[in-house]
């Protein structure tokens, strides 16, 4: 006649208890598993450093060179300062978008474990 022992490990608790139990092999214990880890939020610090300043950069600046477009008597300067500014503003949107994704991509990695 054999015999079948299952592994030692954590199993659903016996008893009905919502946290699963130790299984030594043979005997049920006392030992109950550790609580999960609250999952915590993480970011890739460099690219979101980057995305900030970008952001700020392209704000500290646009806006006062749209801002002043508007300004002055010639007319056709002003149209240019103002396609100008909204160009600049256009650009550095767009990096500040592009270093937000690569923070992202590369917290998504980290959390995959990649």
């Amino acid at each position: 006649m054999t015999q079948h022992s299952t592994r030692p490990g954590y199993y659903p608790d016996p008893a009905g208890g919502p946290t699963p139990r130790w299984f030594n092999g043979t005997t049920w214990t006392e030992q109950y598993a550790p609580p999960p880890e609250p999952a915590r939020f993480t970011i890739h610090y460099g690219f979101a450093l980057l995305a900030v300043f970008s952001l700020l950069g392209t704000l500290f600046i646009g806006i006062p060179m749209l801002v002043s477009s508007g300004s002055g008597p010639d007319h056709e300067a002003n149209g240019m300062a103002a396609v100008m500014a909204v160009l600049w503003l256009g650009w550095g949107g767009m990096w500040t978008l592009i270093w937000t994704a690569f923070a992202v991509n590369h917290t998504i990695k980290v959390r995959r474990g990649r």
